[in-house]
């Protein structure tokens, strides 16, 4: 009977492990959101997008670890990295991946700034950093 409890176990655990999404620890900040997926890059466009990915990450890290910068620095780094591999990523699209691109990205904006007013909802408690 044990041996039936303890299988029974092992089964449910397992089941409940299947099911959740994997997590992405990279950032610490949930999933990570693939931009680029409902644009119907080309196979060409994918690696060339992942290929700029990987040194946008590779560099975001190195600023994150570097621990002579103030978080005033790693930040505006960090602006800096986004935008130049932003523009990267940009000059491969084409004009309707660009259009559905910016679409998504003001969803995610939106989204984004949802979540820091509670919920919705006139003013906030972002601070002024509404572009």
């Amino acid at each position: 009977m044990k041996v039936l409890q303890f299988l029974f176990l092992f089964i449910c655990v397992g089941a409940m492990a299947q099911a959740q999404p994997p997590a992405d620890t990279s950032r610490g900040r949930g999933p990570r959101v693939d931009m680029y997926k409902d644009l119907n890059l080309t196979k060409d466009q994918q690696e060339k997008v992942k290929a700029i990915q990987d040194k946008q990450r590779t560099e975001s890290e190195a600023v994150r670890n570097n621990s002579s910068l103030s978080r005033e620095q790693q930040r505006e780094q960090m602006m800096e990295i986004r935008k130049k591999y932003s523009e990267q990523i940009d000059a491969l699209l084409n004009a309707e991946q660009k259009e559905k691109l910016k679409a998504k990205q003001k969803e995610m904006q939106e989204e984004m700034q949802k979540r820091r007013n509670g919920g919705g909802g006139p003013g906030g408690q972002g601070g002024g950093n509404n572009n």
